[in-house]
């Protein structure tokens, strides 16, 4: 099967939802003409519209135009993908909620498979109107789809925090393209220190976002990959 660019298959998105999703800056813009470190290109093409079905475009550019795709490619190619930290041995009986996380994947097993039942079992998930996606994901919310040997509330709840991850956290990590998260919840960033704004309280601080790396001259100041995960 042919490779396809991350620009290629998002802009493809946008197509097939009718909906405009101009190319966003965000920390990885560089590899816009490169194929995706661990997504296929259905795979991204599916996880886009799950993303921008949790967060639609309105004032603030959607999940997927604030580079939340490109957030969660990253991280399921990385250590938190493989399971760093977790502990992966049998036995697997069902655990409780309280009990965090019991399966036997690994974050990017569970989401590769999720992504490929789902896609089997939503066949057109990305084609449907906004009210029907919405219902889809309720019920995958609910356990109410048929995900085979992926527990759907798993699956969705795993989807949720990456997309909230993505769309919140500092650029760096690949996500919150152009600070579209930030803005929108008010948050002013890494700044150093706030001593000449301290005593002004419930005033919104007055200056634009800022990350870790923050370069107001450049592309945000956001690290250059030059070495793709392969496989």
């Amino acid at each position: 099967m042919p490779t396809y660019s991350r620009r290629a298959v998002l802009n493809g998105l946008a197509a097939t939802m009718a909906a405009s999703l101009a190319p966003a800056r965000h920390a990885f813009a560089q590899l816009d003409d490169r194929a995706f470190f661990f997504l296929a290109d259905t795979q991204a093409r599916l996880l886009a519209s799950m993303c921008d079905t949790l967060i639609p475009k309105d004032d603030f550019p959607s999940a997927s135009e604030a580079g939340v795709v490109d957030f969660i490619d990253l991280q399921l190619a990385g250590p938190y993908g493989q399971g760093e930290g977790l502990y992966l041995e049998g036995p697997f009986p069902e655990g409780s909620e309280s009990q965090g996380y019991q399966l036997p994947f690994t974050p990017a097993e569970l989401m590769r498979r999720g992504l490929n039942a789902f896609g089997e079992a939503e066949p057109g998930f990305a084609d449907g109107e906004e009210s029907r996606r919405e219902d889809m994901l309720t019920r995958l919310s609910e356990d109410d789809v048929d995900l085979g040997d992926v527990p759907a509330r798993a699956f969705f709840d795993e989807l949720w925090q990456l997309t909230n991850q993505g769309y919140f956290a500092d650029p760096i990590y690949g996500g919150n393209s152009d600070y579209a998260g930030w803005r929108m919840v008010g948050f002013p960033g890494a700044h150093a220190y706030y001593p000449s704004f301290v005593a002004n309280h419930n005033v919104p601080y007055p200056q634009p976002p800022m990350g870790i790396n923050h370069d107001p001259g450049g592309d945000g100041g956001l690290p250059r990959v030059t070495k793709r995960q392969e496989g």
